[in-house]
C-alpha cells in the first residue's frame, strides 16, 4: 500500500474513479424527517398544538416562515410554511416555499408530494417546475429533472438557482462538460456565489479534477456565505489528497465526533484497499463508482420528527 500522501501522483483515472467513490459513498448522511404540519380537527378533537397554532394569526406565520427562510432555520421554516400550507393548500407560493424547506431538511418524497399536487394546480408556473426539478435532483431522478429544470431556465433566464441544478443534475446524468457550462451560466449570473461554487468543485472532483475541484471548495469556505456542504466537500477532496489532517477538522466543524470519527475512519480503508487500485487499472474515459458497502455507522432516519445537522448525502447544493 502506497502512503496517503503520494495520493495527488497517482493517474488522473485512478483520481477520478476516487473522487466518484468518495461522493456517492462517503456517509454524509442526514436522517430522513416527516412533515412538522399536521391538520387541525374539528371542534373537540383539536388537540394543544392544533389549537395553539389556530390562534397564530396568518401575518405572523408568514413572518416568520419569510424569516426561518432567510435565516436557513429549514427546520423552523418547513413547521412555519406547513402550517401556511395546511390553511392555503391552493397557493402555489406556499407550496414551492414549503417543498424547499423540506426539501433542505431531506424529507424529499413530501416535497416531491408537495410539488405534485401544485404541478397539476399550475403546469407552467415557472417556480413550481423549478422547485420540482429542484426535488427531483435531489431524490436522484435526473432524467424528469432535466425536463422540468430546461422548461423553467427558458422562461427565467436569469435565474442562477435554476442553471445551477441543471448542472448538478447533468453531473447525475455522467454529461459533465454540460453541467460545468451551466455553473459557468450560474456563476456570470451570480458571480462568486459559494453555492455554485460548491457544486462546480463537486463536478471537477467527479471528473478526477481534485485540484481544480480543491481551488473551487476552498473559495466556496471562505465566502462568509459558505456553508457546511462546501467544507464537507472540501474535506472529501482533501481526503483524496491525502491531506488528511485538515479534512479531518473540516469534517469536525459540523459533524458529530462519532460520524466525523466514521467517516475518516471510511475514507482511510477505502483508500488502502488494493482491490480500489486494481480496479482503477482498468477505467476507460468515465468515471466508476467501485463496489465499496457504506460503513453501518452511517445515520439513520429517526422514527421521531428530529433531523440531523448534516448535509445530504448528495453533497450538493441545490438553492
Amino acid at each position: 500500500m502506497k502512503p496517503f500522501a503520494d495520493q495527488t501522483s497517482r493517474p488522473a483515472a485512478h483520481r477520478r474513479g476516487l473522487a466518484v467513490a468518495a461522493t456517492f459513498c462517503s456517509a454524509l448522511a442526514l436522517a430522513a424527517c416527516s412533515s412538522a404540519g399536521t391538520g387541525a380537527g374539528a371542534g373537540t378533537e383539536l388537540n394543544a398544538r392544533d389549537a395553539a397554532q389556530a390562534r397564530i394569526d396568518e401575518p405572523a406565520l408568514r413572518e416568520a416562515a419569510v424569516e426561518s427562510t432567510k435565516t436557513q432555520d429549514y427546520v423552523a421554516a418547513a413547521a412555519y410554511w406547513g402550517a401556511l400550507y395546511e390553511r392555503s393548500p391552493n397557493d402555489t407560493g406556499v407550496a414551492v416555499h414549503y417543498s424547499k424547506a423540506l426539501r433542505q431538511i431531506g424529507s424529499l418524497e413530501q416535497s416531491l408530494t408537495v410539488m405534485q399536487r401544485a404541478q397539476i394546480k399550475a403546469p407552467q408556473n415557472t417556480d413550481v417546475l423549478s422547485e420540482f426539478g429542484k426535488a427531483l435532483t435531489a431524490s436522484g431522478r435526473p432524467d424528469q429533472a432535466y425536463t422540468m429544470l430546461t422548461e423553467a431556465a427558458a422562461t427565467a433566464p436569469q435565474d442562477w438557482t435554476i442553471q445551477s441544478a441543471l448542472g448538478v443534475t447533468l453531473d447525475q446524468m455522467g454529461r459533465y462538460d454540460e453541467a460545468k457550462s451551466h455553473y459557468g451560466k450560474a456563476l456570470n449570473l451570480s458571480p462568486d456565489n459559494p453555492s455554485v461554487l460548491t457544486n462546480l468543485g463537486l463536478s471537477h472532483a467527479l471528473t478526477g479534477d481534485l485540484d481544480t475541484a480543491e481551488r473551487m471548495l476552498r473559495k466556496a469556505v471562505a465566502d462568509q456565505k459558505g456553508d457546511a456542504y462546501a467544507r464537507q466537500n472540501l474535506a472529501i477532496v482533501l481526503g483524496l489528497k491525502g491531506n488528511f489532517d485538515e479534512a479531518e477538522r473540516l469534517a469536525r466543524a459540523d459533524l458529530p465526533p462519532n460520524v466525523a470519527d466514521s467517516n475518516m475512519a471510511y475514507l482511510r480503508a477505502m483508500l488502502s484497499q488494493p482491490a480500489l487500485w486494481k480496479q482503477m487499472e482498468t477505467l476507460d474515459d468515465k468515471p466508476a463508482s467501485p463496489k465499496v458497502s457504506p460503513p453501518e455507522t452511517k445515520a439513520k432516519s429517526s422514527e421521531t420528527d428530529q433531523v440531523s445537522s448534516l448535509p445530504p448525502e448528495t453533497s450538493v447544493s441545490l438553492r
